[in-house]
């Protein structure tokens, strides 16, 4: 048994999966419902994943496969390539801090149409469409039919609106 690096990154995401379902353990039921669905299961999983780790478990490599599913592109510069995996993961932190900030229901247009409006270039026309649709989307399945609420943003608790 050896620590080594996939062990500890395997660890962490245990820790992730942990803290996720006991902060929604004070949650009302029916908002518990996501990360437990989403945790319970990851949480086995990367207890698995660690002992496989620990173990020093190697699958078996076939010959002519390639070791991931994608390869490197060797026509974009290395310096656009960081610069654009850079924007996505301000992408992904703006997003979260979003979710943490004002809640999901207010995110997710506001993510949506500035993606679109402000990465993609999209027409405003098309990028207002295509939040609508997002919006009406994520409101129908979530709230309509699952009756999920989803927590307010710190933002709704710290001005007392909750």
């Amino acid at each position: 048994m050896k620590i080594r690096p996939p062990a500890i990154f395997s660890f962490c995401a245990l820790v992730f999966f942990c803290v996720f379902v006991y902060q929604a353990l004070e949650w009302r039921t029916q908002a518990r419902l996501y990360p437990f669905a989403i945790g319970i299961p990851m949480i086995l999983l990367a207890i698995i994943q660690v002992i496989l780790d620990l173990k020093g478990y190697q699958p078996k490599q076939v010959d002519d496969a390639t070791p991931v599913d994608f390869q490197r592109t060797t026509t974009i510069e290395p310096a656009v390539a960081l610069r654009r995996a850079l924007q996505m993961f301000c992408w992904f932190l703006g997003f979260f801090a979003g979710i943490w900030l004002v809640g999901f229901s207010i995110t997710i247009p506001i993510m949506v149409f500035s993606y679109m409006h402000l990465y993609g270039k999209e027409k405003l026309m098309l990028s207002v469409i295509v939040t609508g649709i997002a919006w009406v989307f994520f409101t129908s399945l979530f709230n309509s039919l699952l009756h999920l609420p989803f927590p307010d943003g710190q933002v709704q608790i710290w001005l007392g609106l909750t």
